[in-house]
């Protein structure tokens, strides 16, 4: 009995390095900016989800403030207005207190990308 050829055959070391380069040549063009905005609003809203997840003023669960117990009902609130997202990441600057350097740096970039799309002056990134 013969076993069926996967169509998913690994991939050589020549075609990861091909791959991988054409992501960098993406990443560099100005073609390759939707999604590099796509990628650092998801990384931002990651970072508010997991600021969320720690006890808000007081000690009060962040769910009790807001009502939103799930990542799925706190990105529908972030999404039901384009300036949701800014503002909430507005709101840590500007020492980004609270947040993990990881945290703070998905929050920056996401800031930069409105700032830059607002004409506004470029602002010193944690």
């Amino acid at each position: 009995m013969h076993k069926a050829k996967s169509t998913d055959m690994a991939l050589t070391n020549a075609e990861r390095q091909r791959r991988y380069r054409q992501k960098l040549k993406l990443r560099a063009s100005p073609d390759g900016v939707g999604e590099q905005a796509r990628v650092a609003a998801e990384r931002a809203v990651q970072a508010l989800w997991a600021f969320h997840q720690r006890p808000g003023p007081g000690g009060i669960d962040w769910s009790a403030i807001d009502g939103c117990t799930t990542i799925a009902q706190y990105r529908s609130e972030l999404e039901r207005s384009p300036a949701n997202l800014i503002q909430a990441a507005r709101a840590f600057l500007p020492d980004f207190a609270g947040l993990t350097p990881d945290e703070a740096r998905a929050i920056a970039v996401i800031i930069e990308i409105s700032d830059a799309l607002r004409l506004a002056p470029r602002r010193h990134r944690p």
